[in-house]
């Protein structure tokens, strides 16, 4: 009895401790020693400057000009702890690890450039949450929120959209946003379509997570396969983020803190560190991570698989 009083005491403690959000203080440590180093915050130096390199939507220089009436030390403090926020928001929502995300190499080379990931995975969160809830305002902040990178969020976005039990309200926020964004920018849309077309020179990187650029629109023959098997709403979000990071022509390794927020398995993790290793192996490593998405896509729809398989025996 003494033993398994023993037992229980310690996996209870265990468990409290993996809850209690210990690797906050790995992406504060992080912080500090990044804050000093505006030479390595090159994508926050573009977004300050709103420099003709961008491929953001119109709403999204509105966050880029408030950041250039800051500081440099004090804009990247205040968009990596919004990043911080929103990531852990985040993880809170869908049940993830929160060390899977704060203790990766995805999230350091975010919080290294000054990236809007964090934002955009707090948007999906936000989303998800408040759709849930049955709180379509919320939800619709959430849904325009992680649009900051709408080549990478769409298809989660449509997938919460579609789940909302308001999806009119929800559409309030969105809307009003592009409203005002086509008022003080004008019809931005095909211009902003035609420059993420010009990515040529970022598709053949060895951190694009994409298949695209290797075997070319045969790749979206797998959303019929996303979008058909059955699922928990979970697993299908999973899907649908892995089936975008498949064949979007441009989803970098770093955009993978997207899907660590979730409750995935550990060894999602595990892949997303295996770039670490380049400085001893050299940069060819980068595109082992093409095996997230895939691994991903399959643990996934795996329960889908399995029932679509057991119906015709049961039938027999």
């Amino acid at each position: 009895m003494a033993i398994s009083r023993f037992k229980a005491t310690a996996r209870a403690k265990l468990a409290a401790y993996s809850n209690f959000p210990w690797s906050l203080g790995v992406a504060l440590g992080l912080l500090v020693f990044f804050a000093p180093h505006p030479e390595w915050h090159l994508d926050l130096e573009l977004f300050r400057e709103q420099n003709e390199i961008l491929r953001y939507p119109a709403y999204a220089h509105w966050l880029f000009s408030l950041l250039g009436r800051l500081t440099e030390p004090a804009a990247y403090l205040a968009l990596s702890l919004a990043s911080i926020a929103g990531l852990y928001f985040a993880v809170r929502a869908f049940g993830g690890v929160h060390w899977m995300v704060f203790a990766s190499f995805a999230f350091a080379w975010i919080l290294f450039y000054g990236q809007l990931d964090g934002l955009v995975a707090g948007g999906l969160g936000l989303a998800w949450w408040a759709s849930r809830r049955d709180r379509p305002v919320l939800t619709g902040a959430g849904l325009i929120l992680a649009c900051l990178k709408p080549q990478l969020a769409v298809p989660a976005c449509l997938a919460l959209w579609w789940w909302s039990p308001s999806r009119f309200k929800s559409l309030v926020v969105p809307g009003a946003v592009l409203f005002v964004s086509f008022l003080t920018s004008g019809f931005w849309i095909p211009g902003w379509l035609a420059e993420l077309g010009d990515i040529d020179h970022l598709v053949l990187l060895s951190r694009n997570l994409s298949f695209w650029p290797q075997v070319g629109n045969w790749i979206f023959l797998i959303w019929p396969l996303i979008l058909a098997l059955p699922g928990s709403r979970e697993r299908k979000l999973v899907a649908v983020l892995a089936g975008t990071a498949l064949s979007s022509p441009y989803f970098p390794l770093p955009s993978a803190v997207l899907i660590l927020v979730m409750a995935v398995p550990w060894w999602a993790w595990g892949i997303v560190q295996l770039p670490m290793l380049s400085v001893l192996v050299g940069s060819w490593i980068y595109f082992v991570g093409k095996a997230l998405p895939v691994a991903l896509l399959i643990w996934a729809l795996w329960p889908g698989l399995r029932n679509v398989f057991r119906r015709p025996k049961e039938q027999d």
